[in-house]
């Protein structure tokens, strides 16, 4: 039972002795009041008691036992408490003798059954004010757990939105750091082009003047000489030049993937053609020492490109010198070896070659050399992109730089 059953109660039992005052206050019972005000206090409890019988029978008797056994109930009660109280407050004035126990209990029975007439309709309704209120407090909670579930569906729902944006953005990130990757990668890849072909052109510029003077002397034994030197060189260089052309065709991702089995001695001897005449121009000698064919799983074009420019710089830096290139397996490991006696390398080179760097397309200008041209800083630059270190010496004049896979 709750809050609003008693006070209900209260009201109703309250109300019955104050609507019967006015008609015993009519037949002269306020001569007592004593008996009165006891016996209009003792309806309140019969009331009361009656009203709180109803409400258990019909809370566990529903239908038609329930109001049967409510009237009963109500008829007990009336009898009760009139054989209780009647010897002090006399809340039923009976106008007959009370000749028969009979007769008396029939007549108290009939007042309860008004009171049941009166009580029951109140309960009954009362119970289904209870049932709506109790209905709508469950469908408060009900729709309460429905915004609860719709709230923690709801952010779930935003949460993984949230995550497949943040993905979606960490994937947008990461293809403009891949594309400006590759962009960097290209544009150093056309600058080690150009590089590459500009010694061996400036050698056959040379060359061809050579023949020009040779052509107005009429030394055309020496002629034919250097044009059989000519024409080995250009073939070289058009082997190379279109060698590098079909490399710059592929994707950049491609091109740095590209990885097979490179035989180094023979890139060596490769490179070591290519730049004879251009060696030879600076009074320059050439040395190949290979190992037994050593062979190793790279990109033979990024790796052509550094011995290349390994050579172009040792050559460049030597004049009437020894240049010695080399391919070993130390402790395990292949190296290739550039070797030449010349102008020392600065130390602020030496460190910036050494140092531990990686290749980062954000930060492009870390990766300047400190007063040298472009043929250390694409051997640096491509040894990290081939995950090769690279180490350089230089001292008493000996300067000599290792690559090792």
């Amino acid at each position: 039972m709750n809050k609003h059953l008693h006070r209900a109660g209260i009201i109703v039992a309250a109300a019955i002795p104050l609507f019967i005052l006015p008609a015993r206050i009519s037949e002269g019972q306020l001569a007592d009041p004593v008996n009165l005000a006891g016996s209009e206090f003792v309806i309140f409890l019969m009331s009361l008691a009656c009203w709180y019988s109803i409400n258990y029978f019909q809370n566990r008797r529903p239908g038609w036992p329930g109001l049967f056994l409510s009237v009963i109930g109500c008829c007990i009660l009336s009898n009760l408490f009139y054989f209780t109280f009647n010897p002090f407050f006399q809340d039923f004035p009976f106008r007959t003798p009370q000749s028969q126990i009979s007769i008396s209990i029939l007549m108290l029975a009939s007042r309860g059954v008004l009171l049941s007439v009166i009580l029951i309709p109140a309960a009954h309704y009362l119970r289904k004010d209870q049932q709506v209120r109790h209905q709508r407090i469950e469908n408060e909670r009900l729709a309460l757990e429905k915004v609860k579930v719709e709230n923690v569906l709801l952010e779930r729902a935003v949460e993984e939105r949230t995550k497949a944006l943040r993905q979606a953005l960490g994937s947008l990130e990461k293809t403009r750091q891949e594309l400006e990757h590759q962009i960097y990668i290209q544009s150093r890849l056309v600058a080690s082009i150009t590089h590459d072909i500009s010694g061996p052109f400036h050698y056959l510029i040379i060359v061809a003047e050579k023949i020009n003077e040779l052509l107005l002397r009429q030394d055309y034994e020496t002629v034919a000489a250097y044009s059989l030197e000519l024409r080995k060189s250009l073939q070289t260089m058009f082997g190379l030049v279109n060698n590098l052309l079909d490399f710059t065709k592929l994707p950049v991702q491609q091109k740095i993937t590209r990885i097979e089995e490179v035989n180094i001695a023979e890139l060596i001897r490769q490179k070591a053609e290519l730049f004879d005449g251009f060696i030879k121009n600076n009074n320059n000698t050439l040395l190949v020492e290979c190992d037994a064919p050593v062979t190793v799983p790279s990109n033979a074009n990024l790796l052509g490109i550094i011995v290349h420019n390994l050579i172009d710089n040792a050559n460049k830096h030597t004049f009437k010198g020894e240049i010695a290139v080399k391919a070993c397996v130390t402790n395990g490991r292949a190296q290739i070896i550039c070797e030449n006696a010349g102008n020392p390398v600065p130390e602020s080179v030496m460190f910036w070659i050494n140092e531990s760097a990686v290749l980062k397309s954000d930060s492009v200008s870390s990766y300047e050399s400190p007063g040298t041209g472009i043929g250390l800083i694409l051997v640096k630059e491509i040894t990290a992109l081939l995950g090769l270190k690279i180490w350089i010496e230089s001292e008493n004049h000996l300067t000599r730089i290792s690559v090792t896979f």
